[in-house]
């Protein structure tokens, strides 16, 4: 088995196991069902999960770590700006979301965050040109496999890559559309599983950091 060969085998492994947690972490089991809020989407985890050691680059070419999601809560996002329907279906409903929470605490609006699985294809340019046609408050951001690997498989997202060549734009990803909430403490706070109900993740967002 040559060295290309194993890597791809790892990383689709790796991302089989991924996806086998995520299973298991979003079953409504895992979460703490005896929150004093009651939320009518929001999912939160029993103890926030604190995640690291890791680097993307965002729509601006910048480099940005951990250290991004300090002092504000965050909407994440992955996905990949070639997807047909789960990711601009998805953004959509969040700008629809932003919108509202725009006219309601214009002053505490949550950062939102998409990251691409699909670095081959999206570079920071096609990031950016994509996120501003849905709003150009939203960040987008990608990274090279071993980052990727290593910010998705702590949070628990599930996604694969078809198998392609350097020269190959037209390939599938798979991937969870599952919207993740980062804390200003830069953990992991909860989820809002699929589908999605826009008047549910706003109302919950207000109760959430609208105070």
């Amino acid at each position: 088995m040559n060295k290309t060969n194993y890597i791809k085998k790892t990383v689709m492994l790796i991302v089989i196991i991924t996806a086998s947690v995520a299973g298991i972490m979003t079953s409504n089991h895992y979460f703490n069902k005896t929150s004093v809020v009651n939320y009518k989407s929001l999912l939160i985890y029993p103890e926030p999960k604190t995640f690291t050691g890791f680097k993307l680059i965002n729509k601006k070419n910048e480099t940005i770590t951990i250290e991004e999601f300090s002092n504000k809560w965050t909407l994440l996002f992955f996905g990949f700006t070639s997807c047909p329907d789960v990711c601009p279906t998805t953004l959509t409903e969040l700008q629809r979301i932003y919108k509202s929470l725009e006219q309601k605490i214009p002053d505490n609006l949550p950062q939102v965050l998409f990251v691409s699985v699909d670095p081959d294809r999206d570079t920071p340019e096609v990031l950016k040109n994509y996120i501003d046609f849905f709003n150009p408050s939203f960040s987008a951001a990608t990274a090279d496999n071993a980052n990727l690997i290593s910010l998705t498989s702590q949070i628990g997202v599930a996604y694969i890559v078809e198998e392609h060549t350097g020269t190959d734009t037209y390939y599938n990803v798979d991937h969870t559309a599952v919207i993740f909430v980062i804390s200003p403490e830069k953990q992991l706070f909860g989820i809002f599983p699929t589908p999605h109900n826009e008047s549910d993740i706003t109302a919950d967002l207000l109760q959430l950091i609208g105070h």
